[in-house]
């Protein structure tokens, strides 16, 4: 009886040490596959999106409309894979906020696939040279942070700037990253811009679909061919080992007062001033409802007009210029009368909390 229990206990003790080493050489083998062959096994991979509204999914009817929640609808009923989403994501972001904002955020290693979603916002902000710069900067930064992810871009459907669209190919290229165009399957559909968008620009639950079913028709493509993923080979541009910075301390000041963390204006042709070092500048500030509008001026010269104004309360990270002299620099923001042409409130409120700048990385 004895001997009988005993030898149970043997056969126990030898399944559960079977299981636990089955299970372990499952979990390393998990680790030393790229996103193509966890997904044509079914096994679960982590994936990442740094982008704008798009990226968002902004415009879908419904949450599991958007184009990543179709995607994992279709990659799940594909294999049984499931894809663990995060979101370094902001409505009206440039490639410029994407890089403060991946830098800025915690756990984004160990990803096995990453998207890059912007230009249609960009073009509005800089030229084709600067985006390209500031682009290829993002995938180096993912790519740092992810060695073994593949990336897939995305030109976005609204955008129309050619230059736009070739530096996101052209730059995706370089890299081995595989570009997606959807203003090609936007066009081939046959349907109106009206039946594929809920604004004219953001897709609608049918444009999105059309954003999940490419994005799964690449993947597939990818599974059968035994793709690469994407590489890390030196950058096209120059001066690539920055980080960006915050710069809290002001020059000079009239009318902006210090209030919780930021700096605060209410009236027309108060003013607030830094001194910076270096060839890139962007500014931390306080969108709202009742947000205002200011001119920046760099070194005493005009450079643009900025609005605070967004239909929730949210920090963010404006792109100013780039491509600056070395050395030291001025900036100078002027609260004007002016206010956008969505907001809806006879109040206007300046909130800025400092400035972002480039620093050296340590060698």
């Amino acid at each position: 009886m004895i001997n009988t229990k005993i030898r149970i206990l043997s056969v126990m003790i030898l399944t559960v040490v079977i299981y636990i080493m089955i299970s372990q050489s499952e979990h390393y083998l998990s680790e030393d596959l790229n996103v193509y062959e966890k997904i044509e096994v079914g096994e679960p991979f982590n994936y990442l999106i740094i982008g704008d509204s798009i990226g968002r999914g902004a415009g879908a009817e419904r949450k599991e409309l958007r184009w990543f929640n179709q995607l994992e609808a279709l990659i799940n009923d594909y294999s049984g894979s499931r894809g663990r989403r995060h979101l370094v994501v902001q409505s009206g972001a440039t490639a410029f906020e994407g890089i403060y904002k991946l830098q800025s955020s915690p756990k984004l290693q160990n990803m096995d696939l990453i998207f890059i979603v912007f230009g249609e916002n960009d073009r509005k902000f800089m030229d084709p040279e600067q985006f390209t710069f500031f682009y290829e900067k993002l995938i180096r930064n993912a790519k740092e942070l992810n060695k073994d992810a593949e990336i897939i871009t995305i030109i976005e459907s609204p955008l129309k700037q050619e230059p736009f669209a070739d530096a996101i190919k052209r730059i995706s290229f370089h890299y081995g990253a595989k570009c997606i165009d959807m203003r090609i399957p936007f066009k081939e559909s046959g349907m109106l811009t009206e039946h594929l968008t809920s604004d004219m620009v953001h897709p609608n639950g049918t444009g999105y679909r059309l954003y999940a079913n490419s994005v799964f028709e690449l993947i597939k493509k990818n599974i059968r061919n035994e793709a690469d993923i994407a590489d890390y080979p030196k950058s096209i541009t120059k001066n690539d080992f920055f980080y960006l910075a915050e710069k809290e301390d002001i020059a000079d000041k009239k009318g902006f007062k210090s209030e919780i963390g930021s700096y605060v204006s209410r009236k027309s042709g108060d003013y607030i001033e830094y001194d910076f070092e270096g060839p890139i500048l962007g500014v931390n500030v306080i969108r709202s409802e009742i947000g205002g509008m200011m001119n920046v001026y760099i070194d005493g010269e005009y450079v643009r007009t900025l609005s605070t104004w967004w239909p929730f309360f949210r920090e963010r990270h404006l792109y100013i210029a780039s491509g600056l002299e070395d050395g030291h620099h001025s900036v100078r923001f002027e609260a004007i009368e002016d206010v956008s042409a969505r907001s809806t409130s006879q109040n206007s409120l300046l909130q800025i909390i400092s400035i972002i700048v480039a620093k050296e990385k340590e060698s």
